[in-house]
């Protein structure tokens, strides 16, 4: 990306399309203009949603940060603000994780599960999932909650959850940087009699710390070497072993090991199985992906379900918020 100032008017010239992602900007971004468009789309009486979503959807999320900026610079406004003021539901939280960084947006999602009464744990657990790769993400995820709340994340999630479900969480959270380098054979070995041991006294607590405390690649072993010596999926054992939020943590992180797409579809299909959509989760994963790898997702949900994601999530959304997803996912 190459930044370019015209007298007084801020152009880039955007990189190549990477394979994954969805979002296809335009060669060359006037962020002066898309600053303007969006400052016309909120001013006054009533909002133009499509010209909003023009400009955002079609946007990656380096230039959405950079428009943030220059949107602050040209008005003196804050553009979530001013977005936030605008619109509602759905669609606004979609715009959110547009205008904010990802680290931001999902603290917020956090902060939202755990406030007011009961706590929203699948949320909990989704937020965490889609930083798994992303140690940085974390980093800034912990930082902004702290700076924004005065509190640390770690100590929020103590107060509102407990078992293994807090351990499992608090375990992802704390992963840190790992070593995914290729598992040597030894090590395959040690880890399967590492997790039979703790599965045949059945100690939960101690499987979700260990699981959460080794990288992703020996968790993909460990599940092709259980596998090879018991003919079971390791994933489908646990499940049957736990119940409700746990067998979520479990299902999650091992499906996301494996293959982070397949989890990603995976989850997509549960937001909108059955009666009912979790926009949520579907908000989180289309907006914080589509410049990522959102066509890989695109192709496992495919595998899943036989069907297109933009065909089902047309049929279980509606208006701008379902014109804003639809332009992220094509």
């Amino acid at each position: 990306m190459l930044l370019i100032l015209i007298l007084a008017t801020i152009q880039i010239i955007s990189a190549a399309t990477l394979p994954g992602e969805t979002i296809i900007e335009p060669a060359t971004v006037d962020l002066t203009a898309d600053a303007a468009t969006i400052r016309k789309a909120v001013k006054g009486w009533g909002t133009d949603e499509k010209a909003i979503i023009n400009v955002l959807a079609n946007r990656r999320y380096n230039t959405r940060l950079m428009l943030s900026n220059v949107y602050e610079r040209e008005f003196e406004r804050d553009l979530w603000g001013d977005l936030k003021s605008d619109t509602s539901g759905d669609f606004r939280n979609a715009l959110k994780g547009l205008v904010m960084t990802e680290a931001q947006f999902l603290a917020e999602e956090m902060r939202s599960a755990m406030q007011g009464w009961g706590t929203n744990e699948d949320t909990l657990i989704n937020c965490l999932m889609l930083t798994l790769r992303n140690p940085t993400t974390v980093r800034g995820l912990k930082s902004y909650y702290y700076s924004l709340y005065s509190e640390k994340l770690r100590d929020r999630i103590v107060d509102e959850t407990d078992g293994t479900l807090k351990t499992f969480l608090l375990g992802v959270l704390d992963r840190g940087v790992m070593n995914e380098t290729a598992v040597s054979d030894s090590q395959q070995a040690a880890d399967l009699s590492e997790m039979k041991g703790l599965m045949e006294g059945r100690n939960i607590d101690g499987i979700a710390t260990f699981l959460t405390s080794i990288s992703l690649k020996r968790i993909d072993a460990l599940q092709r070497t259980y596998f090879m010596e018991t003919a079971d999926e390791l994933v489908t054992v646990l499940a049957e072993m736990t119940g409700h939020h746990v067998k979520d943590c479990f299902t999650s992180l091992l499906l996301a090991a494996r293959d982070f797409d397949y989890y990603a579809a995976y989850e997509l299909h549960a937001a909108m199985e059955g009666t009912g959509t979790d926009e949520g989760t579907l908000t989180r994963i289309v907006v914080t992906r589509a410049d990522k790898d959102l066509a890989f997702i695109k192709n496992s949900y495919k595998k899943l379900t036989t069907r297109e994601l933009a065909k089902d999530v047309k049929d279980d959304t509606s208006g701008d918020y379902r014109r804003v997803l639809l332009a992220l996912i094509n």
